[in-house]
């Protein structure tokens, strides 16, 4: 017969053995890691440029400050949120403090608050993801970068302001996925799958038309002489009244978002992605309504005069594109290349070109004297191809960087900002000094078929591990109607100093 009591307590040596072997179950379970603290940190800094052509647009003194908190839980979780204010800088015609929104491109709020990065990751064996407000780096090359399509920009400060701070965070579904162990031997190493999903589009930010950085090319004229015309009681003088106005983003639909797609991994000593993009093009378009205010003739003048009111109203357009990128060391350079083919995408002209597009538009000149609106398109959309290729090279403590960047439309009829081919070539030097407390960057840009150049020489000095001090200058040079020789009024000098803590 069984003794209840000896099942109830083993001898020495099975006591042994049964409390080695809880022990190891106890091993095997895997517990919830208890959250780190989260950290908390950020940066205050000021920055003010001074003009070297007292005709161009002022720009005041920056405030500005960041700050965020990021914590780590249950080993595999992870969020970040992040704060950003500022005060003073390009806007002009401010109409008081407010939130920086999802809505709007024009926004000329100060002081302004705005909440950026905020996102959850879940880093699982086979499967990242990441949901929330966020940036994405897709791309190589250093400078312009055809298949970095995901984040739109803002335009305060285009030539100054460090790319992280051009994109805008936005809401968007990232989800990683790694091949099955089993599958690894058989696809090239790294390999991995990554979708991009935003759900709703943001719309870039712009600039009002009395601040600095609001292109030339994107005014229209203050008045028109025409001369005589068929059915028209020209010749006439037309003022023109030239007005900003929003527009609605696009539809806040889940299948009006935007999508990419990428897969990556290396073959060799080469890191390749290709990539694929559906979605709102990321940079700046508009529409511009016109319509003649016919009501203030003078009638002891011999010449007609009315009034032409237009607006310069964002455009947002979806475009679609299939691109490649890559990079691969040799010696001891680095190449870099990448290449996107574009489907419809729009390339803007200058509005000024509007004019003439009524002029010769018999149907367009009897609308507008009936008095219709009509909206003009200031661009149009083209397949085109862009491509780039780069390569850096360390030599004796100096970086340099060239890249060779094109765009090549097809099928083009019209002057537009950018000529049916247009070719840019960037060189980048950088070098430390002073135990690596000190940075010099010279970087130079041409733009060969466009006709325009800039150059910007700073020196960056951390004076402390907490304090940085920042200065230099910006040249700009070319073509007025181009998108960078425009603002070639905009020469400066220009100074920061952060505090990060």
């Amino acid at each position: 017969m069984y003794d209840a009591r000896s099942m109830a307590q083993p001898s020495g040596p099975m006591r042994s053995l049964l409390v080695a072997g809880l022990l190891s179950c106890a091993a095997a379970i895997e517990r919830p890691a208890l959250a780190a603290p989260p950290v908390v940190g950020g940066f205050l800094e000021g920055y003010g440029v001074a003009r070297f052509d007292n005709s161009s647009p002022r720009q005041r003194p920056q405030a500005r400050i960041e700050l965020y908190a990021e914590q780590s839980f249950w080993r595999r979780f992870h969020w970040r949120a992040s704060l950003v204010g500022a005060w003073g800088g390009t806007r002009e015609d401010v109409v008081g403090p407010g939130f920086i929104n999802l809505t709007h491109s024009y926004q000329n709020v100060d002081p302004s608050l705005e909440l950026d990065e905020a996102y959850l990751d879940y880093l699982g064996e086979s499967l990242d993801l990441r949901l929330g407000k966020q940036r994405f780096a897709w791309g190589r090359l250093d400078g312009i970068q055809p298949n970095d399509q995901l984040n739109p920009r803002r335009y305060y400060d285009p030539l100054i302001l460090d790319e992280a701070d051009q994109k805008i965070a936005v809401p968007a579904l990232e989800a990683s996925y790694f091949f099955p162990e089993g599958w690894r031997a058989h696809l090239p190493e790294e390999s991995r799958l990554t979708l991009v999903w935003e759900p709703i589009d943001v719309p870039w930010q712009f600039p009002l038309d009395q601040e600095r950085w609001f292109p030339p090319v994107a005014k229209g004229p203050d008045q028109v002489a025409v001369g005589s015309l068929p059915d028209t009681p020209c010749p006439c003088l037309i003022r023109v009244d030239n007005q900003l106005r929003s527009s609605s983003p696009p539809a806040r639909r889940f299948d009006n978002g935007n999508l990419g797609f990428r897969i990556s991994g290396r073959t060799r000593e080469l890191d390749w992605a290709l990539v694929y993009f559906d979605g709102y093009d990321t940079a700046p378009n508009f529409d511009v309504p016109v319509k003649l205010d016919l009501t203030r003739d003078d009638p002891t003048t011999r010449t007609f005069e009315t009034t032409a009111l237009t607006e310069l109203r964002p455009s947002y357009q979806r475009t679609r594109a299939l691109g490649a990128d890559g990079a691969i060391p040799f010696g001891a350079a680095t190449i870099r290349a990448e290449a996107a083919w574009k489907f419809r995408r729009p390339y803007p002209f200058a509005v000024s070109q509007i004019t003439n597009q009524i002029l010769d538009d018999p149907d367009a000149r009897r609308r507008l004297l009936a008095g219709e609106t009509l909206d003009f398109p200031a661009f149009v959309e083209r397949d085109a191809v862009e491509w780039g290729i780069g390569a850096d090279y360390l030599i004796h403590g100096f970086l340099p960087l060239v890249e060779l960047y094109q765009v090549i439309l097809l099928h083009n009829d019209r002057d537009l900002l950018v000529k049916n081919v247009d070719t840019r070539l960037s060189a980048n030097l950088r070098k430390l000094w002073m135990a690596d407390r000190l940075e010099s960057q010279i970087l130079a840009v041409w733009g060969i078929e466009s006709g325009y150049e800039f150059v910007r020489a700073q020196l960056t000095y951390a004076m402390t591990d907490h304090v940085q001090l920042r200065a230099g200058v910006l040249g700009v040079w070319g073509s007025r109607n181009s998108l960078i020789g425009e603002f070639n009024r905009n020469s400066e000098a220009f100074a920061r100093v952060r505090y990060s803590f």
